[in-house]
């Protein structure tokens, strides 16, 4: 059967956007393969600091267009799920507010605001996709593996969130959307809608563009007509209010000075009006909902964040890019109403009820200098450096607790990356050298964890971090790459921290500690045809101090250090059919991990569904029938993953998703019928299918989705 599956996806082809080709020179592109041909313009700067065609990559990217964006967007509005759809190797999205449990090459990703780092590393609290509303993104960029280019954080790959850019040419324009979203139980509390409004303009030097969204997520339904389970402790869209301001003011001094200014504010803030009803994992009842007040305060994502960028594009015979950055990050978690966890915050003895706070303070220096040194054969050399200041802290709301003290990290990483072209081999290699500095206070820990005295102090890391790549282009239409990456991260350092009960530990010698860097092989092919391209790639990555989320009594995760390999296959592709009917794509990820469980040295388990992702195949199919008729129809598949240690309750069974889109133009704008989960099938989420031992509760099994409708108008003027 995984046989059959493979071979109809190779045979249709995979997602444009699960990678770029570089076309051949000759002949000329046929005009009715232009959809095809025009994929290869897509740019990314995420990878190297400077655009560059994803074709000239030597590491597997995804570009996710604004176009490919707003159609996931308009099926549902949910950027984790677009995410999960649009990106092979990502783990199926939880549907909720946190991203707890999922991955990235069954790693973490390292999220990026126009380069701005949007990662908590230091208490990774899983809301970091959550900072910006996607109604003001130009596109996402996405690094697959490990990379050293953005710094900190991207042991797994780096999704960048491109903002919209203010206009190069005079003029004024604005844009309108409205949408309205539903169940097909239609009931009132599964009503649910967005409106966004922007304008951009620009004179002379001056442009601006800004605008603002007002968003309310309803109750959902799952397959059989059930209220989904709330998730008030990690957070949930349902029954959630977001709203969010953007701003972007440039101005060019000269052909060769410019400089910008980005402004973002997004706040999330989910209602208390449901209460989860327990589930049953014996039977497969999923976790639901009823109507009343859940306790506490609500969970929320707050934050701000703002940048500014001077460029010079002629400083000695190449161009200057200084950023300097600042976010504020605040995510309030909801309260915990069970005897395990009011005991893990008892006071005194008594078991108390309490919720947490996370609040992350950034700010920052990116400095990029780019020149092609024509002298030297058109060498080409990106260098600069950047500095992070990240101050962390996770206290307890309602009895004024410290759980995770204020930690201070501190980074400065100066870097080197040199291209070179050989006839049809391009090599490119580059060095970045990490010097970071972490800093605790002496504190206690909670009661749960003894109230124990833990000795601050203020270990620091030196880190070389090295990449070689080489793209070979073998033909006009054949185009192979590869290369090693080294990414670099830290553990959960409030999760290690708040979990110490040993009496006597020192912060300077705590190996728990100690930073993850990873080495990542990967290696591919791009193959183009006039109407068609495909792509595979392999890759391996290993560390020899991972980190592997493991949970506690209480359910609540800690970290477990230890020696990790992932290993993995991508197929990609888009293929436009004969006959005017339209273009069909897909994607196939296969990736497995084992780590070293008993600290034998040996790999000996298979790393669970927290770390990694079952294997996935998406497929889409996309028409125009008519000038007043554009459709999309696409299906994700998850297919089943045994659990790694025999557990049959946390065996994944797989399941099968379609959506339906249709556009049409309507009073000079588009109107949109989204069909999220066309045949209404029931099924439980990846992530709480897998989930086993203490993490495992009748509270937390999940159903996804039921089919819901999304009708959408954006109206340019």
């Amino acid at each position: 059967m995984k046989t059959t599956r493979l071979l109809l996806l190779l045979s249709a082809g995979c997602s444009a956007a699960g990678f770029a080709a570089e076309p051949p020179t000759s002949p000329k592109p046929d005009p009715a393969n232009e959809e095809i041909i025009t994929l290869e313009q897509l740019t990314v700067s995420a990878a190297t600091r400077t655009e560059k065609l994803a074709s000239a990559l030597p590491v597997t990217t995804t570009v996710i267009s604004g176009d490919s964006l707003q159609t996931q967007l308009a099926i549902a509005n949910d950027l984790g799920q677009a995410l999960a759809q649009s990106i092979p190797s990502h783990s199926p999205s939880r549907q909720k507010v946190t991203s707890n449990g999922e991955s990235f090459r069954g790693r973490e990703p390292l999220y990026l605001l126009d380069g701005i780092p949007q990662s908590n590393p230091l208490r990774a609290g899983k809301r970091e996709s959550f900072t910006v509303d996607p109604y003001f993104l130009e596109k996402i960029e996405v690094v697959h593996g490990s990379s050293a280019a953005q710094g900190l954080g991207a042991t797994g790959g780096i999704i960048n969130f491109v903002t919209v850019r203010a206009p190069e040419t005079d003029g004024f324009r604005g844009t309108l959307e409205i949408s309205g979203t539903t169940s097909t139980r239609f009931r009132d509390e599964g009503l649910g809608g967005k409106v966004g409004a922007s304008v951009a303009a620009r004179r002379g030097g001056l442009s601006f563009v800004g605008g603002a969204t007002l968003a309310h997520h309803p109750m959902t339904y799952d397959g059989e007509g059930r209220p989904i389970g709330v998730d008030n402790v990690q957070g949930d869209l349902i029954d959630s209010d977001a709203k969010s301001f953007f701003g972007k003011l440039r101005y060019d001094f000269s052909p060769r000075h410019s400089a910008e200014l980005m402004l973002n504010r997004y706040d999330l803030e989910q209602n208390l009006s449901w209460i989860a009803v327990a589930g049953n994992r014996t039977t497969g009842l999923p976790t639901s909902s009823i109507r009343g007040h859940a306790r506490g305060q609500p969970a929320e994502n707050a934050v701000d964040s703002a940048a500014l960028t001077f460029t010079d594009r002629e400083l000695f015979d190449g161009e200057l890019t200084i950023n300097l950055f600042r976010q504020d990050f605040g995510a309030t978690y909801g309260a915990s109403d069970t005897p395990s966890t009011r005991n893990n915050f008892r006071v005194n003895g008594v078991p108390t009820l309490d919720q947490s706070r996370v609040e992350a303070r950034k700010w920052g220096a990116r400095v990029t200098w780019v020149r092609n040194f024509s002298e030297l054969g058109n060498l080409g050399l990106v260098t600069g450096f950047d500095y992070l200041s990240d101050e962390t802290e996770q206290s307890l709301v309602l009895t004024n607790r410290s759980w995770v003290p204020l930690t201070t990290f501190a980074d400065w990483s100066p870097y080197a990356q040199l291209e070179k072209r050989f006839g049809p081999i391009t090599l490119t290699g580059g060095l970045r050298y990490e010097f970071a500095e972490l800093q605790v206070d002496d504190f206690h820990t909670i009661e749960s964890a003894g109230s124990t005295f833990v000795r601050g102090g203020n270990p620091s890391f030196s880190e070389p971090l090295f990449n070689l790549g080489a793209t070979a282009k073998l033909s006009e239409r054949v185009t192979a790459f590869g290369g090693y990456t080294q990414g670099f991260g830290m553990p959960d350092v409030g999760r290690v921290l708040r979990a110490i009960n040993q009496p006597g530990t020192d912060v300077d010698d705590f190996l728990d500690l100690q930073p993850v860097v990873t080495d990542n092989w990967e290696a591919g092919v791009r193959l183009f045809g006039g109407s068609w391209k495909a792509s595979a790639s392999a890759f391996y990555s290993t560390s020899k101090l991972g980190s592997r989320l493991v949970a506690n009594a209480a359910g609540i995760y800690d970290v477990a250090r230890e020696r990790t390999e992932i290993y993995g296959l991508e197929l990609a592709g888009d293929a436009r059919l004969p006959h005017a009917l339209g273009n069909l794509g897909g994607y196939i990820a296969v990736l497995e991990g084992k780590s070293d469980r008993d600290g034998d040295g040996a790999l000996d388990r298979r790393l669970p569904g927290a770390n990694i992702s079952a294997p996935k195949i998406g497929l889409h199919w996309d028409r125009t029938w008519s000038p007043r008729l554009t459709t999309r129809l696409q299906s994700l598949t998850v297919l089943g993953r045994s659990d790694p240690d025999g557990i049959p309750a946390g065996d994944f069974s797989g399941y099968t998703l379609v959506d339906l889109l249709a556009t049409t133009p309507v009073a000079g704008g588009t109107l949109s019928l989204g069909i999220e989960n066309v045949f209404d099938r029931q099924y439980i989420t990846y992530h709480s299918q897998t989930l086993t031992g203490g993490s495992a509760n009748a509270f937390n099994l999940f159903a996804g989705r039921g089919r819901s409708l999304t009708l959408r108008y954006r109206f340019s003027f």
